[in-house]
């Protein structure tokens, strides 16, 4: 193992890696032609090590310390060095000169490693006699706390250097990511241009700063915002590098905005404003909850998955890799294929036609490799393979269908024709599908919708209309729908509902059973029952404790609640637009699964508990509806509703 590593230019990224080093027990040479830059990189350090040492993270910092040395003379350290770490500005010129005096000074075996984030590593060979022995060994800021490098191959880097550059990095605590082709941006820096710009452009068409990072910190799920991570690192570094990549081949038009924003110093935290205001350096940016619907997050992402397929399809990167990059590079909470794959890869490329169709941009077309997926059916976890495999099932229970996607069921009432009304092949078919999705271990969530414009019109009145006596509605409510009502009632996993259109009597109903109700901002929810003399059984006592009185006047009138109506009551938890239902909806498996199984199965059932304390009333409920059946006003309830005519209640 290399003993003494030698790093050239002690700023941010500098001393943030001597100090890992050092830590690591080796020997470090730091080097900066500027005092006041190695003083200030010392202090850091020292500030550094010492809360580690408070800590007890590590047992004396004057120890480690010990490790470090300065100059500020390359020349006359450089043969020292077993393994260089170049971390100076990004200019090729500066970098060239450095390399030059590496190249006369450094002993033969010694591997040359440059910290670049947009130049070519074979541009910066070129300055050597050893293109063999200089490699990219790119680290992310703050390197003490992302344990991650990139390991860019040069055109001529010797796999002997690649592996040994492996070595040194899992030395230093690093897991790492292999770059096999020299591209600029290598591979993060590809797929961060692609989603920073993606965001300043939805900037740029009307969307405010917050609406953006509410919906990729809140739903995606990163730790910051798109703009935070902007102000962070520097609007004029994130310039610089956009402007860098374009000027070598990278097909993307740098937002206007970003000019404007550098000529007028609003630089992001170090000049106190960028896309928000800062107090102080260690200020965050206020981002209300309450904006994430107004954006899509993999609308921000879909340009970033785009490039990741065009880095797999060209060999620069393994699938693992990229998804590794993401995660520990970038703090997703899942690689960005993995992200690709849960929503949907026929969603991404949706997405990317709109914005190409919108924009005219060259840089949306949608790689091949992405477009091949799709001909082959390959979309993801909704058809069990995309850019990883996934287990999947589909099984019809009559016209309810059944897919396992993975770690989730989604249930699909499929009579589309007649609204998702519930007959008994319906009331059947539920249950048989939501006990499928109880009895394997592997989901997690059961999911549910409607297919077409409806949710589910509740109970199909051709076949309430059927019934000629109490013994027939008796029989199919406590053969058929009971024991579907049942299995909720004491379901043990989380159930999600997307509401996509009219959920109207039973089709509203049974939402009261189900743990997250998400509508679409266009449906609509009714319990009508009694306009066709009836009563809702569910709604009228299981609805009369969750609700209180707020769902009496809609049980007595069967008044038509919108969406937001239905939010403010209770019944639903989100609303959003249209085209976003099934987003959110995996969004929410995606939160209900981090839940440890025995804990989401133990808060189920105490919830379900709550329900045998309600168990007589909806009884009571149940046996009143089976009252109703036989009598006149009944009987005129069904007539009005099948001749589509207002009915006429005896003594009215």
């Amino acid at each position: 193992m290399s003993k003494n590593v030698l790093i050239v230019g002690a700023g941010t990224m500098g001393h943030g890696i001597a100090e890992v080093c050092a830590l690591s027990g080796y020997n470090v040479i730091l080097v900066d032609i500027n005092e006041n830059i190695l003083s200030n990189a010392i202090a850091r350090i020292t500030w550094s090590l010492k809360k580690l040492e408070e800590k007890k993270r590590i047992k004396s910092a004057d120890e480690v310390l010990g490790r470090i040395e300065t100059a500020q003379e390359l020349s006359s350290v450089a043969s020292k060095a077993d393994f260089v770490i170049e971390a100076v500005v990004e200019k090729t010129g500066v970098k060239h000169e450095i390399f030059k005096v590496l190249d006369e000074k450094c002993k033969e075996d010694c591997i040359l490693s440059t910290n670049t984030s947009t130049i070519p590593i074979t541009e910066i060979a070129r300055a050597t006699g050893r293109a063999d022995r200089v490699v990219g060994l790119h680290f992310f800021n703050p390197p003490t706390l992302i344990r991650l490098v990139e390991i860019i191959r040069g055109e001529k880097t010797s796999d002997s250097t690649v592996e040994a550059t492996k070595e040194f990095a899992k030395s230093i605590g690093m897991d790492y990511v292999m770059v096999e082709k020299d591209v600029p941006g290598f591979l993060i820096n590809r797929i961060n241009i692609r989603v920073f710009v993606e965001a300043i452009r939805l900037l740029e068409e009307g969307f405010k700063p917050e609406e953006i990072d509410s919906a990729i910190r809140y739903r995606a799920g990163l730790p910051m915002g798109i703009f935070e991570v902007v102000d962070f690192t520097g609007v004029d570094t994130v310039y610089n590098v956009l402007k860098e990549v374009k000027a070598r081949g990278f097909e993307v038009e740098v937002p206007e905005i970003l000019e404007r924003m550098v000529e007028e110093k609003s630089l992001g935290m170090k000049t106190g404003k960028g896309f928000y205001t800062y107090r102080s350096f260690y200020d965050r940016a206020k981002i209300p909850k309450e904006y994430q619907y107004k954006v899509n997050p993999l609308q921000i992402l879909a340009p970033g998955i785009n490039e990741a397929a065009w880095l797999l399809r060209n060999d620069i990167a393994v699938k693992e890799d990229i998804d590794k990059a993401t995660v520990k590079g970038m703090a997703y909470p899942r690689g960005i294929l993995d992200f690709a794959d849960s929503y949907g890869i026929d969603r991404v490329v949706e997405i990317l036609k709109s914005r190409k169709s919108k924009t005219g941009l060259k840089e949306y077309e949608v790689d091949p490799l992405l477009q091949q997926l799709i001909d082959e059916g390959k979309l993801g976890k909704k058809t069990g393979e995309g850019f990883h495999r996934w287990s999947y099932e589909l099984e019809d229970f009559g016209p309810v269908r059944y897919e396992k996607r993975h770690n989730y069921a989604l249930i699909t009432m499929r009579r589309p024709e007649k609204l998702n009304a519930l007959n008994e092949e319906m009331w059947n078919g539920l249950n048989r599908a939501f006990l499928k999705a109880q009895e394997d271990d592997e989901v997690r969530v059961t999911v549910i919708t409607g297919e077409g414009r409806a949710f589910c019109a509740g109970d199909d009145i051709a076949v309430m209309g059927s019934w000629k006596d109490l013994k027939d509605g008796v029989d199919f409510f406590e053969k058929v729908a009971l024991p579907f009502v049942n299995t909720l009632a004491y379901y043990e996993k989380p159930i999600v509902s997307l509401v996509n259109g009219n959920a109207f009597g039973g089709g509203m109903e049974i939402n009261l059973f189900f743990d997250v109700v998400i509508s679409a901002e266009n449906a609509t929810f009714s319990i009508p029952e009694g306009l066709i003399g009836a009563i809702p059984p569910i709604a009228s006592s299981f609805g009369y404790m969750l609700f209180g009185r707020k769902i009496a006047r809609y049980a007595l009138t069967g008044e038509v609640l919108s969406a937001r109506e239905a939010m403010d009551l209770g019944l639903v938890d989100v609303v959003v637009p249209e085209d976003m239902l099934m987003d959110v909806g995996i969004e929410f498996v995606d939160r209900l699964a981090a839940v440890a199984p025995l804990s989401s199965k133990a808060i189920k059932r105490s919830m379900n508990a709550v329900r045998d304390v309600m168990k007589s009333a909806m009884e009571i409920a149940a046996r009143e509806i089976e009252l109703l059946i036989p009598t006149a006003d009944f009987a005129e309830g069904m007539d009005a509703f099948i001749s589509r005519r207002r009915p006429v209640w005896k003594g009215r």
